[in-house]
């Protein structure tokens, strides 16, 4: 459905106001070209190698895109949280994603067809911009990951992942506590090999976890620990 005036709308605006850097005035205006669509837990948002018709806003929950080898064995490509965008690379290639993004928990998008968000993209600075530094945060990280499934441990990658984590949010406290299993695709591991990584910190005293949330505690004694 369109995004159009009522409790939805001042949440959204927020969001697209943090996503584009933008004032309210114009963030109303890119709201409003939004089609709000939910997602239940596990729904395919994107399917890899379909077209891909429209850009993502995550307005609420959690999804992530999903490389799946030819054995079955998953990894993950990247996470994706309110204010995040995803489906651009629809804007620029006709062959769409490579992979699924699939939503991590029930989620709502704002999603943006094509042809308006490239005359969004014209019309307004802001919004050029945002896609840029998206493009150079993406190109940025998959570089990082790249470097640090080919030269660190899965220890190493596990801390790396923590503090990556702890420091996008506040008080170094990650919440809700990563789940171990999402947390072995995100550092192409095992689960159970992850499991351990966190016992060994966790008696070392170098994170704190409760059922809730999971606090990075000594981030400086993580970083000696990924080479």
């Amino acid at each position: 459905m369109m995004a159009t005036p009522g409790e939805d709308s001042p949440p959204i605006a927020a969001i697209v106001a943090r996503a584009f850097g933008c004032q309210d005035e114009l963030a109303g205006v890119i709201a409003a070209r939004a089609r709000l669509r939910d997602h239940p837990a596990r729904a395919t948002i994107l399917r890899g190698e379909a077209p891909v018709e429209h850009l993502h806003l995550m307005i609420e929950g959690h999804a992530r895109m999903i490389a799946t080898a030819l054995e079955g064995r998953m990894a993950v490509i990247e996470d994706y949280r309110p204010g995040d965008l995803f489906g651009e690379r629809g804007l620029f290639d006709p062959l769409g994603l490579p992979h699924d993004v699939v939503a991590v928990r029930a989620s709502r998008t704002g999603a943006f067809a094509n042809a308006e968000f490239v005359g969004l993209m014209s019309r307004y600075a802001a919004v050029a911009l945002a896609v840029s530094r998206l493009l150079v945060a993406r190109l940025n990280l998959a570089q990082r990951r790249l470097a640090e499934g080919t030269t660190l441990s899965v220890r190493g990658r596990v801390c790396a992942e923590l503090l990556r984590l702890a420091r996008a949010a506040p008080d170094l406290t990650i919440a809700p506590a990563p789940v171990l299993a999402q947390l072995a695709l995100a550092v192409d591991s095992t689960r159970e090999s992850v499991s351990r990584t966190i016992s060994l910190l966790e008696r070392r005293g170098l994170i704190r976890r409760t059922d809730q949330a999971l606090t990075v505690v000594a981030p400086h004694r993580l970083e000696e620990l990924l080479y």
